[in-house]
């Protein structure tokens, strides 16, 4: 997409050795954004790219994805 997107998952690293499913962190204080914007450099134009920031932060690059579970 054009924004990078919000994502439910709680900001975190990911564990050192591998997990079987993994269902991330348990609570935080940030949210993960994934896929980079068009305010970003072209390495992040991918939806593998994962950052994070707090989620009371409003900005014109950040968006985010309708779902429901059919």
């Amino acid at each position: 997409g054009n924004v990078w997107e919000w994502c439910w998952d709680w900001g975190a690293d990911y564990p050192d050795e591998p997990k079987t499913n993994y269902e991330g962190a348990p609570s935080g204080s940030t949210r993960v954004l994934r896929g980079g914007s068009w305010y970003s450099d072209d390495n992040y134009y991918r939806v593998a790219v994962r950052d994070d920031d707090y989620p009371y932060l409003r900005n014109y690059y950040f968006g985010f994805r309708v779902v429901r579970h059919l």
